[in-house]
């Protein structure tokens, strides 16, 4: 029987999570594959995946945002197979920053304008969709450091936004 990684974190800041990776078992293991998965909002959950090569490893996950939870799962690869997964649970620390103040405007049929209040020097991703189904299992996104953007929707659609 192949065991579960070991996850164990060695520290984490307000954006940034480190993390090792090893196995309690003589079986090779030729790396890993990591999940980081957190909610965005309350509508939808994010997931970043790492491919991690070799038995050992530590690994390090930045620009994360400051007090939010965060799952981190992995499972390895083996020369018998895929180990089961294994999880755990950290929350980053420091403050939480404040939620964006959007405000959407169509320019015409097919371009509407966003801007949003927020700090600086972060990444803000925009979220829409035609309905809160599809703005939580699968979105249009755009990513920007600036504090509007231009989106090009379908005419004739109304549409639901989230930064």
């Amino acid at each position: 029987v192949i065991p579960p990684p070991v996850i164990h974190i060695e520290s984490y800041s307000e954006d940034s999570i480190s993390f090792s990776l090893k196995m309690t078992t003589n079986i090779k293991v030729s790396g890993y594959v990591v999940n980081i998965y957190w909610t965005f909002d309350t509508h939808r959950q994010e997931k970043r995946t790492l491919i991690v090569e070799g038995e050992k490893s530590i690994q390090k996950v930045a620009n994360l945002t400051a007090h939010t939870p965060y799952e981190i799962s992995a499972w390895a690869k083996t020369e018998l197979g895929d180990s089961p997964l294994s999880f755990v649970h950290v929350v980053t620390s420091g403050t939480r920053p404040a939620s964006p103040s959007l405000k959407a405007k169509a320019i015409n049929q097919t371009a509407v304008e966003c801007s949003w209040t927020g700090p600086r020097n972060v990444v803000y991703g925009i979220f829409y969709a035609t309905s809160f189904l599809e703005l939580y299992r699968s979105p249009h996104n755009t990513t920007t450091t600036s504090h509007n953007i231009t989106v090009i929707v379908q005419r004739d659609e109304q549409y639901l936004f989230l930064v």
